[in-house]
Parts: C-alpha cells; sequence; structure tokens
C-alpha cells in the first residue's frame, strides 16, 4: 500500500479515538453533527483521505483503515463518502490527460467551453471537441460540471484565489492552467452572475406554479 499520509492518518484516529469513541457517528451525510473537536478531526481526516483515493482504490484504502483500528462499517462509510466527493476530479480525467499531452490545447478547449456552452450556447460545439479524447457524451458531462463549479464561485462571490486553490483540487490541474480557468470566470463574471440570478429566478417562479 503506497499511502502518502500513513502517519498523519493514524495520528488523527487516535486523537478521534481519544476525543470521542463513538466518533464514527459523526461520519458528514449521517445526520449527526458531533461535537466541535471531532468535526475538526473528520474533516481533517477525510481531507488526507481525499488526497489518497484520487490515486488509491477504495479498497486498499477501507483495508488500510481497518489496520488503524477502525471498525469495517465506519472505515466503509468513511471511505464511500470521501470518495463519493471526488466525482468531479475523476470526471476531469481527461482534462488532465490532454493537458500532460498539449497543455494549449487543453486551454483552448477550456475556452470554447466557456465562450460556446457556459457563457453563451452554441448547439453540436460539444461534438466537434476532440472526438480523440473522448465522445460527445463526456464533453457534454465535463462541460456540465464546469458550469456547476462556474455557478457555485460565481453564487458564493469567490476570489480569484479560492477559485484557483478550489479548481486545483476539484480538477488536479496545474496551478496555472487553473488560473487561466479562472481567468475565464473572472472576465465573464458579471454576465455568469446575471445568467446565474435569471436561471434561479425561473426555477423560483417553476416552484411558484
Amino acid at each position: 500500500m503506497a499511502i502518502q499520509n500513513r502517519g498523519q492518518i493514524s495520528e488523527l484516529i487516535i486523537q478521534l479515538g481519544h476525543t470521542d469513541e463513538q466518533w464514527g457517528n459523526y461520519i458528514p451525510g449521517q445526520g449527526n453533527d458531533g461535537p466541535g473537536k471531532v468535526k475538526e478531526l473528520i474533516n481533517h481526516l477525510m481531507s488526507l483521505l481525499r488526497d489518497e483515493l484520487k490515486t488509491e482504490q477504495k479498497e486498499v484504502m477501507t483495508e488500510y483503515l481497518q489496520t488503524e483500528g477502525v471498525q469495517k462499517d465506519i472505515a466503509e462509510k468513511l471511505v464511500n463518502r470521501v470518495f463519493n466527493s471526488l466525482q468531479f476530479y475523476f470526471c476531469f480525467s481527461v482534462l488532465r490527460k490532454l493537458e500532460e499531452k498539449d497543455r494549449t490545447a487543453l486551454l483552448g478547449v477550456l475556452t470554447g467551453i466557456y465562450e460556446k456552452f457556459i457563457v453563451r450556447f452554441e448547439r453540436g460545439y460539444l461534438s466537434k471537441i476532440k472526438p480523440e479524447e473522448c465522445d460527445r457524451e463526456d464533453w457534454n458531462e465535463i462541460a456540465e460540471r464546469m458550469d456547476y463549479l462556474t455557478d457555485y464561485y460565481v453564487s458564493r462571490n469567490y476570489t480569484k484565489k479560492g477559485m484557483i486553490s478550489d479548481l486545483m483540487d476539484e480538477s488536479g490541474l496545474q496551478e496555472e492552467t487553473c488560473e487561466y480557468w479562472a481567468d475565464l470566470i473572472d472576465k465573464n463574471y458579471l454576465l455568469l452572475k446575471l445568467n446565474y440570478i435569471t436561471e434561479e429566478l425561473g426555477r423560483l417562479r417553476k416552484n411558484d406554479l
């Protein structure tokens, strides 16, 4: 097992056990919000597991946590919760491969998706993007997730620095690429904000009908 953060993970599990023997009941998503210290430790543990699961298999991490004294059901819940939070990362694997092969081409793809899918819309554009990398359905999922992240940043008024940091974690792309991505959002910010508000108003009207 090539666990990179083995020491830190082990120490956190020990701290959790000393703080609250029932800490496994407070894994996010189970409806039980634990004490502040326990919540802080679990969030730190999940952050480390998130880094590990970007390259390691779920079964391997579940087995490893059990060797550290975590009960099997708690280890499975914890790993599944973290794994599910990485769906954006896994979806963007195509972008990472393209960055490694031809970063200039990737920047062109990012620009095109923003100009012809997110900020404005051009029917059929996604089917024209590098079919040798993946098919239209995959590009559509990538574009949809890029659109979701954009709405997330715009609705929460993220700074450019905040966007870059989150994009590096969510996408696994290099900092320079994420800075370019954040610039695309930043330069279209007012229009993106207007689009977001318009969409939200549309949803509210639908709910009122």
